[in-house]
């Protein structure tokens, strides 16, 4: 009975010092028990696909087909995709629903369609390139995500609760995972859910607190970057044909951080 005590005892001494450390992770770069407790949620727009934000930034949308996706030549072993059957490309449409102050702003959606030749975990990699200040509006007035740009991941703003994307599903089972990159370069996989739904639908994904954003060094912050949305097939669905839209890919953020005497000097770059 005695050692079981002590095993109690220090069992609760365990998990208490497990709560308090990861207290101290997810809050870390406030420096001060009040710091620790205050913050400031905001939501930010990080990509309207092809409207005014990605228009300033300079940011298009290009998609990559994995191996199975059908081929532009079948007689070679290592063709790349047929681009009438595997593309991704801008229209002019988006959903109901969106904040009036929005909607006036929203005209384009990013269109991705795909084929496949053999069932499996077929998959296909949406990214975001940027242009060296060229726009990416093209001759016909709609964005053009086939001029020349360099792939990029998008940085994130604050200490990120939650990603919401409008999703266009037309009841095919796949489903949606964001990857995001931390500051120490480790990329996480973040489950956003099935789109075997028909029509415009918000998801909402939280990060979880694991993911490190902030450390008790100055700079006290280290943003997430936004590598990769990525949309897998369930091997049970058909090959022959996939459609899906995106549009208007916001965060809610904490950007709270605590001021103190030269803290000019922490955002300074050497």
């Amino acid at each position: 009975m005695r050692y079981k005590g002590r095993l109690n005892f220090f069992g609760l001494l365990l998990s208490l010092a497990l709560i308090l450390s990861s207290r101290s992770l997810v809050f870390s770069f406030g420096f001060s028990e009040k710091g620790r407790e205050t913050i400031n949620l905001q939501t930010f727009t990080v990509s309207d696909f092809g409207d005014e934000k990605d228009q300033t930034n300079g940011i298009i949308w290009k998609a990559k087909f994995s191996r199975y996706a059908k081929p532009a030549d079948p007689t070679k072993e290592m063709s790349t995709w047929d681009t009438n059957a595997c593309d991704a490309k801008y229209f002019e449409a988006k959903p109901l629903g969106l904040p009036q102050e929005v909607d006036v702003r929203q005209k384009w959606s990013l269109g991705i369609k795909a084929q496949f030749v053999k069932k499996g975990y077929n998959w296909i990699e949406v990214y975001t390139a940027k242009t060296a200040g060229k726009s990416i509006i093209g001759s016909d007035g709609r964005p053009d995500n086939t001029i020349e740009a360099k792939k990029e991941a998008l940085p994130l703003i604050g200490v990120i609760k939650s990603l919401d994307m409008w999703v266009w599903g037309g009841n095919y089972n796949y489903w949606i995972e964001f990857y995001l990159l931390d500051y120490k370069g480790f990329l996480h996989k973040i489950p956003v859910g099935d789109i075997n739904f028909v029509g415009w639908r918000n998801l909402r994904t939280k990060i979880p607190e694991y993911i490190p954003q902030a450390e008790n060094r100055v700079p006290f912050l280290k943003p997430l970057k936004l590598e990769t949305i990525k949309i897998w097939s369930y091997p049970t669905e058909r090959v022959d044909q996939f459609y899906v839209y995106l549009d208007y890919l916001q965060v809610q953020t904490d950007v709270y951080l605590e001021r103190f005497n030269g803290d000019d000097l922490a955002t300074k770059a050497w």
